[in-house]
């Protein structure tokens, strides 16, 4: 079915870019443009349509997914549920929030990656090992060339949730991680200034990654927590 979505959009400040496409889907959802049961274009064409990067569709996406408005179905993309699935979880904006929220934040990511990492260990195909190395590989380019790394570094987590094989908690980290994309990227760039500190990062990573190579649940579990423990801590908070 072909999408009614409006052919070009414009976008302002000061609201966030992701939180203005959700609107403006939301929108057009209650004002019948999108129906349930319509599949959204790809991430690519909506960028266009948008003019914004497929982050910030992503992001977007996100949002309305774990608000239960749109869901992915396997091999065909994004199909609109409707008001009838919507759910009520919210996550304030990281940027906004004070210690104590952004404290719960982490804490929260870190219970659901850890876990996500023990998944994939026991459950990742060879060609989801492969991604995560490739991850890994893209990070340490990124450390020798006194690069952010930001891109392969949420590549990395994205493909600890896709390699976990449970598409809700896939959904639920993704919805998370782009929520603390800023906070991540900060982090990275705090790292970057900091000499020795991007290698330790990058180790952690590799511990990360190697735990689930060697099919290791509980030492993947380990190495990721103590990974986003250490995260946490370099922004000053204690989980």
């Amino acid at each position: 079915m072909e999408s009614m979505l409006s052919d070009k959009y414009e976008l302002k400040q000061p609201l966030r870019l992701p939180d203005q496409v959700a609107a403006i889907l939301v929108g057009e959802l209650e004002n019948g443009t999108l129906k349930p049961g319509e599949m959204l274009p790809p991430e690519m064409e909506l960028a266009a349509r948008f003019g914004v990067s497929r982050a910030v569709i992503r992001e977007a996406l996100s949002q309305l997914k774990a608000e239960g408005l749109l869901e992915s179905q396997q091999g065909r993309g994004v199909m609109v549920v409707g008001r009838a699935g919507r759910r009520y979880f919210r996550l304030e904006d990281p940027e906004k929030s004070n210690a104590e929220s952004l404290t719960h934040l982490y804490e929260l990511r870190a219970i659901l990656e850890a876990e996500a990492a023990a998944l994939a260990a026991a459950r990742a195909h060879t060609r989801d090992i492969a991604r995560l190395g490739e991850c890994v590989v893209a990070m340490a380019h990124a450390v020798e060339g006194d690069a952010i790394g930001a891109v392969p570094d949420l590549d990395f987590h994205r493909g600890i949730a896709e390699a976990s094989g449970n598409q809700h908690l896939c959904e639920l980290m993704q919805f998370l991680n782009d929520k603390l994309l800023v906070l991540i990227q900060g982090a990275r760039e705090h790292s970057r200034q900091n000499p020795g500190l991007p290698r330790q990062v990058q180790k952690e990573h590799e511990s990360i990654y190697r735990a689930i190579e060697a099919r290791d649940p509980q030492k993947a579990r380990e190495e990721t927590l103590a990974h986003l423990r250490m995260a946490a801590k370099r922004l000053g908070l204690d989980i």
